[in-house]
């Protein structure tokens, strides 16, 4: 339906209703008939229409409960008759500007779902008779029912198709001139409309393990960036089934991500992201009201993983497919990937401050022994090798190392506690006070210099914050007595 139709729609569903008024006025030989609607949600009487042969009366359009005679009524079940100038003051009716000739009224109310949502007021300098107007009231109130009840079938039906609409346009936008990161976030956004009252994730493999990457902007209760793929988690069962998996979480059984993860509540659907048969991500979408999960839901979920699936394998050469496309080759997350999970987070802090999060850089003390002492391919794997041991969550710690350059690694760390930051750092150190056993099975001595930036909101974006981070790497890297700035 277009706009004008529904328009159109409107236009004539108050001409009915002002006509039906009219005939109950004319039928019961009222001099004044009025009908409103009972907003319960913004406490107001909304006015909708009246029919009347007298020059001395008038409506406002809106009137909150507590200014109105009304408010005694606005949760009235049954025709009641009210005698003017004994059961109601003269001074009561606002709607008169001049003398009040009106001694008799009769309020009835309309009914829909159980609640009272409109009232219709009939007065007259006679005495209504409500028994001989029984008939009259009954067909006006069936009339009423009739009428509100098609008109929003017909809003219905617009909803429906505008919904379908606006889905063919959020697929349209998964296109193929998106990068493989640009394809995660605007399938990300587009998921999360789909869920206003809960948020979307994305997972992929790095480090040689599962962890969560980035949080939809617009997420509510998102889990900690950073959280590892436990056993008997949602997101493993769908991971190792391969299909999408949905699930309701009772007591927080079973977890979403991690044992780490907050509280569990509500359901989750997880959407494995297949490219050319391999696993190479999952979307997870969770909401605290399982009834957010309809099937028509759930159906343009799945749809949308699978058409940022195909977009993907279009633009990824099936010979390379053996490795884990949001990695650098040494197993840490791509450089546009973290900086747009620090993009959103920044945007988060504003809804959930009560998150600590670092973004900081990392490298090797005295690096340049080891350049010549090793050679190159001996240097790669043991880039591969270190990225792997500073991965926070082998320390109990939510967060993931990616890429920067070589010898220089970026990290994101989440937490509830203030001292997560330190905690990690001593415990990388701790670990590598007796040297660093390498897969070749080699054992280095190794020491490593960080710098940080703790996330606030006056940060503007993501490079802001990595050229602070930079900073603070250069001067930890010239103090020989220190190994870690924050600022």
């Amino acid at each position: 339906m277009s706009l004008d139709r529904q328009e159109k729609a409107l236009r004539e569903f108050k001409q009915i209703i002002a006509d039906l008024v009219h005939l109950l006025r004319a039928s019961t030989g009222s001099q004044l008939a009025y009908m409103c609607w009972v907003n319960q949600s913004r406490q107001q009487f909304v006015w909708e229409t009246h029919s009347t042969r007298l020059s001395n009366v008038m409506f406002k359009d809106r009137v909150n409960f507590h200014h109105h005679f009304l408010d005694d009524y606005k949760e009235l079940d049954e025709l009641i008759k009210l005698r003017i100038g004994e059961d109601i003051s003269k001074a009561k009716l606002g709607h008169y500007f001049s003398v009040v000739h009106a001694k008799s009224m009769l309020i009835i109310p309309f009914i829909n779902k159980g609640e009272t949502v409109g009232l219709t007021v009939l007065e007259s300098d006679q005495d209504l008779d409500e028994e001989s107007f029984l008939d009259a009231i009954y067909s006006y109130n069936n009339a009423m029912v009739n009428v509100l009840d098609t008109y929003l079938e017909v809003v219905d039906l617009h909803e429906q198709q505008k919904e379908w609409e606006e889905y063919e346009e959020s697929l349209a936008n998964v296109h193929s001139r998106l990068n493989k990161v640009e394809v995660i976030t605007t399938c990300l956004d587009e998921m999360q409309f789909l869920l206003p009252n809960g948020g979307v994730s994305f997972l992929c493999a790095a480090m040689d393990h599962w962890t969560l990457a980035l949080n939809a902007k617009f997420a509510k209760n998102a889990p900690y960036v950073g959280l590892g793929v436990d056993d008997k988690s949602s997101v493993r069962d769908a991971l190792e089934r391969g299909i999408p998996v949905f699930n309701m979480h009772f007591n927080s059984n079973p977890k979403l991500v991690s044992a780490y993860e907050s509280r569990t509540e509500g359901a989750s659907y997880v959407l494995p992201l297949l490219v050319h048969d391999r696993r190479q991500g999952a979307f997870i979408a969770y909401d605290k009201d399982p009834l957010s999960f309809k099937e028509s839901t759930k159906h343009k979920l799945a749809n949308l993983a699978r058409v940022a699936a195909l977009q993907l394998q279009s633009n990824t050469r099936k010979s390379t497919m053996d490795e884990d496309i949001f990695t650098e080759k040494y197993q840490a997350v791509v450089t546009e990937l973290w900086e747009k999970s620090v993009e959103h987070e920044l945007y988060r802090l504003r809804t959930e401050p009560e998150r600590h999060t670092w973004m900081g850089l990392v490298t090797l003390e005295d690096l340049s022994s080891f350049r010549t002492r090793f050679r190159m391919e001996e240097l790669q794997r043991m880039q591969r090798d270190i990225v792997r041991f500073l991965n926070p969550y082998r320390f109990q710690q939510k967060g993931y190392i990616g890429f920067q350059s070589d010898y220089v690694y970026s990290f994101m760390l989440q937490s509830n506690k203030e001292s997560a930051l330190e905690e990690w750092v001593e415990q990388t150190r701790s670990k590598v006070a007796h040297g660093l056993k390498l897969s070749s099975g080699m054992n280095i001595t190794v020491s490593f210099k960080f710098g940080a930036v703790k996330l606030t909101t006056e940060y503007p974006n993501a490079y802001e914050v990595l050229s602070l981070a930079k900073q603070q790497l250069a001067e930890v890297v010239k103090a020989e007595q220190e190994h870690l700035q924050v600022y």
